[in-house]
């Protein structure tokens, strides 16, 4: 696993022990960016079930202004510790120890998110109750972006009225939504 593109291009990154993390793979994470394409730049992004970081960490490399990681997991917060600190982009980064839904009702209100970077445990029905939540508590700047990845086995996500699905990509086992807050 590494960073695929930008000013960290090539560097290696570390997963924490164990199977509780599903780092993307970077095949779909080249997927994921090149369909986002230009919206890392200048971007408020927040990196939810963060795992690693990977994708948070991807976006950094290609531009985006600051990251929140938030992370349940002590043993993932601490690799997404390490991945800024060998990319030299903590000073870029917080990594907030929270569950994710914990962290949307008390986070800064006034942090509105351009883009939403999302990679719940695949099957529980997180995707969608984060969609809801990323809504109700007003995360997201409107025309900001979210990502969902989900297992290619879940073959429909629903979404708030005030998100608009803009794209949908398969990727193997994985399949990535992408919305628009309206």
């Amino acid at each position: 696993m590494r960073v695929i593109a930008g000013s960290c291009k090539g560097q290696r990154l570390v997963a924490p022990p164990g199977a509780d993390t599903r780092p993307t793979s970077d095949r779909v994470k080249t997927i994921i960016f090149d369909l986002i394409g230009d919206r890392t730049n200048n971007a408020l992004t927040l990196d939810l079930f963060a795992g690693c970081g990977s994708l948070g960490i991807e976006a950094l490399s290609r531009g985006a202004k600051a990251v929140d990681f938030v992370e349940s997991s002590r043993a993932a917060a601490f690799a997404i510790q390490k991945n800024l600190q060998a990319t030299h982009l903590d000073n870029h980064a917080r990594v907030i120890i929270r569950d994710a839904f914990r962290f949307l009702e008390r986070g800064r209100p006034e942090e509105k998110y351009d883009l939403a970077l999302v990679d719940p445990p695949y099957g529980a029905g997180l995707a969608e109750q984060t969609l809801r939540a990323l809504c109700r508590h007003e995360r997201l700047a409107k025309g900001g972006w979210v990502l969902i990845e989900e297992s290619a086995r879940v073959k429909e996500i629903g979404a708030p009225a005030s998100l608009q699905l803009v794209k949908q990509r398969l990727a193997g086992e994985t399949a990535l939504y992408f919305f628009e807050a309206r």
